[in-house]
Protein backbone atom coordinates (compact mmCIF):
# COMPACT_ATOMS: atom_id res chain seq x y z
CA UNK A 1 0.00 0.00 0.00
CA UNK A 2 1.20 3.34 -0.99
CA UNK A 3 1.79 5.86 1.83
CA UNK A 4 0.12 8.66 2.04
CA UNK A 5 1.40 12.07 1.01
CA UNK A 6 1.18 15.10 2.72
CA UNK A 7 -1.12 17.45 1.52
CA UNK A 8 0.56 20.55 0.26
CA UNK A 9 -1.99 22.86 2.17
CA UNK A 10 -1.06 20.86 5.83
CA UNK A 11 0.47 22.09 8.69
CA UNK A 12 3.55 19.71 8.20
CA UNK A 13 4.07 21.20 4.50
CA UNK A 14 4.28 24.94 5.94
CA UNK A 15 5.96 24.39 8.68
CA UNK A 16 8.88 22.02 6.16
CA UNK A 17 8.56 25.40 4.07
CA UNK A 18 9.28 27.96 6.87
CA UNK A 19 12.21 26.05 7.95
CA UNK A 20 13.56 26.68 4.50
CA UNK A 21 12.90 30.57 4.96
CA UNK A 22 14.42 30.41 8.44
CA UNK A 23 17.77 29.02 6.94
CA UNK A 24 17.37 31.93 4.40
CA UNK A 25 16.78 34.80 6.98
CA UNK A 26 20.04 33.60 8.54
CA UNK A 27 22.33 33.16 5.40
CA UNK A 28 21.03 37.24 4.83
CA UNK A 29 21.36 38.08 8.22
CA UNK A 30 23.98 41.07 7.24
CA UNK A 31 21.87 42.57 4.26
CA UNK A 32 18.16 43.66 3.01
CA UNK A 33 17.14 40.18 2.48
CA UNK A 34 16.78 39.54 5.93
CA UNK A 35 13.60 41.49 6.26
CA UNK A 36 11.86 40.11 3.16
CA UNK A 37 12.74 36.56 3.96
CA UNK A 38 11.17 37.28 7.31
CA UNK A 39 7.72 38.16 5.58
CA UNK A 40 7.92 34.47 3.34
CA UNK A 41 8.25 32.42 7.12
CA UNK A 42 5.64 34.60 9.08
CA UNK A 43 2.81 34.06 6.02
CA UNK A 44 3.98 30.41 5.97
CA UNK A 45 2.98 30.54 9.91
CA UNK A 46 0.24 32.02 9.69
CA UNK A 47 -1.07 29.53 6.94
CA UNK A 48 0.32 26.90 9.18
CA UNK A 49 -1.83 27.82 12.51
CA UNK A 50 -5.05 28.04 10.58
CA UNK A 51 -4.04 24.58 8.63
CA UNK A 52 -3.56 22.99 12.22
CA UNK A 53 -7.51 23.30 12.77
CA UNK A 54 -7.96 21.83 9.31
CA UNK A 55 -6.58 22.43 5.75
CA UNK A 56 -10.19 23.24 4.64
CA UNK A 57 -9.47 26.55 6.70
CA UNK A 58 -6.85 27.48 4.64
CA UNK A 59 -9.10 27.59 1.23
CA UNK A 60 -10.79 30.40 -0.50
CA UNK A 61 -14.03 30.07 0.37
CA UNK A 62 -15.68 31.75 -2.84
CA UNK A 63 -15.54 27.92 -4.69
CA UNK A 64 -16.38 25.14 -2.70
CA UNK A 65 -14.14 23.00 -4.66
CA UNK A 66 -11.35 24.36 -3.15
CA UNK A 67 -12.68 22.94 0.43
CA UNK A 68 -13.11 19.99 -1.38
CA UNK A 69 -9.31 20.07 -2.37
CA UNK A 70 -8.21 21.23 0.92
CA UNK A 71 -10.13 17.59 2.29
CA UNK A 72 -7.67 15.26 0.18
CA UNK A 73 -10.31 15.05 -2.94
CA UNK A 74 -10.19 15.94 -6.24
CA UNK A 75 -12.52 18.30 -7.96
CA UNK A 76 -14.26 17.36 -11.13
CA UNK A 77 -14.46 20.68 -12.06
CA UNK A 78 -12.64 21.42 -15.30
CA UNK A 79 -9.36 22.97 -15.43
CA UNK A 80 -9.97 23.56 -11.93
CA UNK A 81 -6.73 25.06 -10.29
CA UNK A 82 -6.87 25.48 -6.13
CA UNK A 83 -6.89 28.19 -4.75
CA UNK A 84 -6.30 29.82 -1.22
CA UNK A 85 -7.63 32.89 1.01
CA UNK A 86 -5.49 35.63 0.80
CA UNK A 87 -3.18 36.33 3.42
CA UNK A 88 -5.57 38.93 5.01
CA UNK A 89 -8.12 36.83 5.53
CA UNK A 90 -6.12 34.18 7.09
CA UNK A 91 -4.36 36.69 9.41
CA UNK A 92 -8.45 37.33 9.98
CA UNK A 93 -8.70 33.41 10.88
CA UNK A 94 -6.09 33.11 12.39
CA UNK A 95 -7.02 35.86 15.40
CA UNK A 96 -9.83 33.49 15.46
CA UNK A 97 -8.53 30.10 15.63
CA UNK A 98 -5.44 31.14 17.94
CA UNK A 99 -6.24 32.26 21.69
CA UNK A 100 -2.65 33.84 22.09
CA UNK A 101 -3.02 35.67 18.82
CA UNK A 102 -3.65 39.02 19.89
CA UNK A 103 -5.02 42.33 17.75
CA UNK A 104 -1.18 43.65 18.33
CA UNK A 105 -0.14 40.42 16.54
CA UNK A 106 -2.73 41.24 13.94
CA UNK A 107 -1.82 44.43 13.19
CA UNK A 108 2.14 43.54 13.19
CA UNK A 109 1.64 40.70 10.22
CA UNK A 110 -0.93 43.16 8.61
CA UNK A 111 2.28 45.91 8.46
CA UNK A 112 4.66 43.37 7.98
CA UNK A 113 3.31 41.93 5.11
CA UNK A 114 2.60 45.16 3.48
CA UNK A 115 6.18 46.08 3.59
CA UNK A 116 6.93 42.63 1.26
CA UNK A 117 3.70 43.51 -1.09
CA UNK A 118 5.80 46.64 -1.51
CA UNK A 119 8.78 45.52 -2.25
CA UNK A 120 6.96 42.78 -4.79
CA UNK A 121 4.76 45.13 -6.38
CA UNK A 122 6.47 48.51 -6.59
CA UNK A 123 9.88 50.08 -7.09
CA UNK A 124 10.12 50.63 -3.17
CA UNK A 125 12.49 48.96 -1.65
CA UNK A 126 11.07 48.92 2.43
CA UNK A 127 13.41 46.58 3.64
CA UNK A 128 17.17 48.37 2.66
CA UNK A 129 18.69 50.47 4.98
CA UNK A 130 15.64 50.12 7.53
CA UNK A 131 16.01 49.35 11.10
CA UNK A 132 15.25 45.48 11.83
CA UNK A 133 15.36 46.54 15.86
CA UNK A 134 11.97 47.87 14.95
CA UNK A 135 10.00 45.32 13.56
CA UNK A 136 12.19 42.17 14.53
CA UNK A 137 10.65 41.82 18.55
CA UNK A 138 7.31 41.94 17.15
CA UNK A 139 8.71 39.37 14.23
CA UNK A 140 10.20 36.60 17.39
CA UNK A 141 6.50 37.33 19.71
CA UNK A 142 4.02 36.23 16.55
CA UNK A 143 6.27 33.31 15.42
CA UNK A 144 6.82 32.15 19.07
CA UNK A 145 2.53 32.19 19.01
CA UNK A 146 1.90 31.02 16.05
CA UNK A 147 4.55 28.16 16.83
CA UNK A 148 3.25 27.01 19.76
CA UNK A 149 -0.38 26.51 18.82
CA UNK A 150 0.94 24.12 16.13
CA UNK A 151 2.59 22.15 18.15
CA UNK A 152 6.25 23.72 18.02
CA UNK A 153 9.34 25.42 19.32
CA UNK A 154 11.17 28.49 18.24
CA UNK A 155 14.16 26.12 18.64
CA UNK A 156 12.71 23.64 16.38
CA UNK A 157 12.85 27.01 13.62
CA UNK A 158 15.81 28.69 14.32
CA UNK A 159 17.85 26.44 16.43
CA UNK A 160 19.40 26.67 19.93
CA UNK A 161 21.67 30.34 19.04
CA UNK A 162 18.77 31.91 17.36
CA UNK A 163 16.14 30.80 19.41
CA UNK A 164 17.93 31.98 22.51
CA UNK A 165 18.73 35.36 20.65
CA UNK A 166 14.99 35.25 19.35
CA UNK A 167 13.72 35.35 23.10
CA UNK A 168 15.75 38.07 24.21
CA UNK A 169 14.34 40.28 21.73
CA UNK A 170 10.88 39.08 22.87
CA UNK A 171 11.93 39.48 26.69
CA UNK A 172 12.76 43.54 25.57
CA UNK A 173 9.59 44.32 24.41
CA UNK A 174 8.08 44.12 28.16
CA UNK A 175 11.33 44.45 30.01
CA UNK A 176 9.83 47.39 32.30
CA UNK A 177 13.12 48.04 33.65
CA UNK A 178 14.41 49.42 30.13
CA UNK A 179 12.22 52.34 30.67
CA UNK A 180 14.39 53.31 33.63
CA UNK A 181 17.23 54.05 30.93
CA UNK A 182 15.36 56.82 29.37
CA UNK A 183 16.07 58.72 33.01
CA UNK A 184 19.49 57.81 33.23
CA UNK A 185 19.63 60.03 29.64
CA UNK A 186 17.73 62.57 31.20
CA UNK A 187 20.20 62.62 34.49
CA UNK A 188 23.40 62.99 32.14
CA UNK A 189 22.07 65.65 30.11
CA UNK A 190 21.36 67.95 32.66
CA UNK A 191 24.82 67.33 34.06
CA UNK A 192 26.26 67.53 30.27
CA UNK A 193 24.32 71.08 30.56
CA UNK A 194 26.10 72.57 32.68
CA UNK A 195 29.22 72.07 31.58
CA UNK A 196 31.42 74.81 30.29
CA UNK A 197 31.81 75.04 26.19
CA UNK A 198 35.65 74.44 26.38
CA UNK A 199 35.12 71.75 28.78
CA UNK A 200 32.22 70.48 26.62
CA UNK A 201 34.57 70.92 23.70
CA UNK A 202 37.45 69.07 25.06
CA UNK A 203 35.37 65.97 26.50
CA UNK A 204 33.99 65.71 22.32
CA UNK A 205 37.45 65.30 20.91
CA UNK A 206 38.46 63.18 23.17
CA UNK A 207 35.62 61.13 22.75
CA UNK A 208 36.30 61.45 19.01
CA UNK A 209 39.88 59.86 19.51
CA UNK A 210 38.90 57.22 21.84
CA UNK A 211 35.85 55.76 19.59
CA UNK A 212 37.73 54.05 17.26
CA UNK A 213 35.85 51.74 14.86
CA UNK A 214 38.16 48.98 15.86
CA UNK A 215 37.05 48.71 19.30
CA UNK A 216 32.92 48.97 18.24
CA UNK A 217 30.12 50.38 16.26
CA UNK A 218 30.62 54.35 16.61
CA UNK A 219 26.57 56.14 17.16
CA UNK A 220 25.56 59.28 18.51
CA UNK A 221 25.20 59.52 22.11
CA UNK A 222 21.65 60.12 23.12
CA UNK A 223 22.50 62.69 26.17
CA UNK A 224 25.72 64.97 24.78
CA UNK A 225 25.53 63.88 20.85
CA UNK A 226 29.34 63.08 20.75
CA UNK A 227 30.87 60.07 19.18
CA UNK A 228 30.51 56.86 21.36
CA UNK A 229 30.84 53.08 20.78
CA UNK A 230 28.39 50.12 20.79
CA UNK A 231 29.72 46.58 21.50
CA UNK A 232 27.88 43.73 20.56
CA UNK A 233 27.85 39.80 20.14
CA UNK A 234 28.03 37.88 16.95
CA UNK A 235 24.39 36.90 15.22
CA UNK A 236 24.03 34.31 12.53
CA UNK A 237 26.34 33.25 10.26
CA UNK A 238 29.37 35.23 8.61
CA UNK A 239 29.41 35.91 5.39
CA UNK A 240 32.91 36.08 3.54
CA UNK A 241 33.89 37.55 0.37
CA UNK A 242 36.97 37.94 -1.55
CA UNK A 243 38.47 41.25 -2.95
CA UNK A 244 42.31 41.95 -4.28
CA UNK A 245 43.59 42.61 -0.65
CA UNK A 246 42.26 38.97 0.46
CA UNK A 247 39.45 37.64 2.73
CA UNK A 248 36.58 40.14 4.10
CA UNK A 249 34.01 38.73 6.91
CA UNK A 250 31.25 40.32 7.96
CA UNK A 251 29.19 39.45 10.81
CA UNK A 252 25.64 40.85 12.29
CA UNK A 253 26.23 41.72 15.24
CA UNK A 254 23.51 42.63 18.07
CA UNK A 255 23.97 45.57 20.71
CA UNK A 256 24.88 44.82 24.50
CA UNK A 257 26.92 47.63 25.66
CA UNK A 258 27.20 50.86 24.91
CA UNK A 259 29.77 53.98 26.79
CA UNK A 260 30.29 57.69 26.01
CA UNK A 261 33.90 58.58 26.83
CA UNK A 262 32.14 62.51 27.18
CA UNK A 263 29.56 62.15 29.23
CA UNK A 264 30.62 59.36 30.70
CA UNK A 265 26.65 57.80 29.70
CA UNK A 266 26.92 53.69 29.75
CA UNK A 267 24.14 51.42 28.75
CA UNK A 268 24.53 47.90 29.61
CA UNK A 269 21.43 45.44 28.02
CA UNK A 270 19.81 45.00 24.87
CA UNK A 271 16.49 45.84 26.31
CA UNK A 272 17.56 49.27 27.70
CA UNK A 273 19.71 49.56 24.32
CA UNK A 274 16.48 49.04 22.49
CA UNK A 275 14.54 51.02 24.77
CA UNK A 276 16.43 54.16 23.97
CA UNK A 277 17.39 53.91 19.90
CA UNK A 278 20.55 52.26 20.19
CA UNK A 279 19.20 48.54 19.56
CA UNK A 280 19.74 48.08 15.71
CA UNK A 281 21.81 45.60 14.92
CA UNK A 282 25.25 46.08 12.97
CA UNK A 283 27.95 45.11 10.61
CA UNK A 284 31.41 44.03 12.03
CA UNK A 285 33.77 43.67 9.06
CA UNK A 286 37.29 42.68 9.06
CA UNK A 287 39.59 42.02 6.51
CA UNK A 288 42.16 38.95 6.32
CA UNK A 289 45.26 37.97 3.79
CA UNK A 290 44.76 34.60 2.33
CA UNK A 291 47.69 33.32 4.11
CA UNK A 292 46.20 34.26 7.48
CA UNK A 293 42.95 33.74 6.63
CA UNK A 294 43.50 29.91 5.84
CA UNK A 295 46.15 29.17 7.87
CA UNK A 296 48.94 28.83 5.20
CA UNK A 297 52.41 27.46 6.32
CA UNK A 298 54.69 29.77 3.98
CA UNK A 299 57.65 28.27 5.08
CA UNK A 300 56.44 24.68 4.46
CA UNK A 301 54.90 25.85 1.74
CA UNK A 302 58.29 26.89 0.02
CA UNK A 303 59.64 23.76 0.79
CA UNK A 304 57.14 21.64 -1.13
CA UNK A 305 58.03 23.85 -4.43
CA UNK A 306 61.35 22.40 -4.46
CA UNK A 307 59.81 18.09 -4.09
CA UNK A 308 60.08 15.81 -6.71
CA UNK A 309 57.40 16.52 -9.69
CA UNK A 310 56.56 13.31 -10.72
CA UNK A 311 53.72 14.96 -13.09
CA UNK A 312 56.30 16.41 -15.78
CA UNK A 313 55.85 14.78 -19.23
Amino acid sequence: MTAKTTHEWSKESYLAKSELYSEAMEANSTDWQYGLWSTFLLEMLIRASVSAISPALVADNSDWNNVLYALGHTPKKAKFIPRTAAITELIARAEELVPAFTREHVNFCATHLSRRNSELHSGNMPFDGSSSSSWRPHFFAVCDVLLAHCGATLESLFGATGAAEARDDISALSDEAAKSVLGTINAHKVVWSAKSDPDKKAALDQAAAASLRHYGHRVQCPSCTATALVQGKAMGVAKTSTDEDGIVERQAMKPEDFFCVACGLKITGYSKLLACGLGESYISTSHYDAVEYFGIDVDKLARSMWEDDNNEY
